[in-house]
């Protein structure tokens, strides 16, 4: 019983370990009045004007507040673990940053032509990146995955599309660049996978 307790907390390391990134900045960022939005959000005026790249990656890290917090790590907490466990913690990494890095670009590409250049900040592109991910597993398992048909992935991610579009504040093109970045990459994932002791890993 204590090794398949220590394989399955193994299998969710990397998910837990973002989890626990995230809720420690949010709450570094109650005490420490503005300063890790104004070092860590994005926008392209930060790339063009200083070259300052790593927002691409502290941005990911970053909420507004608790609620948003909690719903991006409650929709990572259920994604990210049967992600992580079907394709490894590396490439799960890999995965959640370059999920998040996707949102963040295409964000970028948005305010080049429309011209309103505004900070963003939040989890969501990496989160969405994931859940496209898992999207694909259940779709390269004929429709389901771990009870997750595809119908229902669907249909949670176009609710999902849905509200942020309803809602205001809402970085939708974040969204989008990290459900497709989600999506390509797992795909590739699919492609080059092999398989170990009878299972199929990627």
């Amino acid at each position: 019983m204590k090794k398949t307790n220590l394989y399955t907390w193994k299998e969710k390391i990397a998910t837990m370990g973002f989890i626990v990134i995230n809720i420690l900045l949010f709450i570094t960022s109650m005490f420490s009045g503005d300063i890790l939005y104004e070092q860590g959000a994005f926008s392209l005026r930060y790339i063009l004007q200083g070259r300052e790249w790593w927002r691409l990656i502290t941005s990911m890290f970053l909420h507004a507040d608790a609620d948003h917090l909690a719903g991006n790590m409650l929709i990572l907490y259920l994604a990210g673990e049967l992600v992580e466990k079907y394709i490894g913690k590396w490439r799960y990494t890999i995965l959640y940053f370059f999920s998040g890095a996707a949102g963040a670009v295409l964000y970028a590409v948005y305010e080049y032509y429309t011209g309103n250049y505004t900070d963003t900040i939040g989890a969501s592109g990496a989160v969405f990146g994931v859940l496209g991910a898992l999207f694909v597993i259940v779709v390269c398992h004929k429709g389901r995955y771990e009870n997750i048909s595809a119908g229902r992935m669907t249909f949670m991610m176009v609710c999902m599309a849905y509200m942020g579009l309803r809602s205001s504040n809402v970085n939708n093109a974040a969204h989008m660049g990290g459900l497709l970045g989600g999506i390509l990459l797992a795909g590739f994932y699919m492609l080059i996978r092999k398989p170990e002791n009878g299972r199929e890993i990627i």
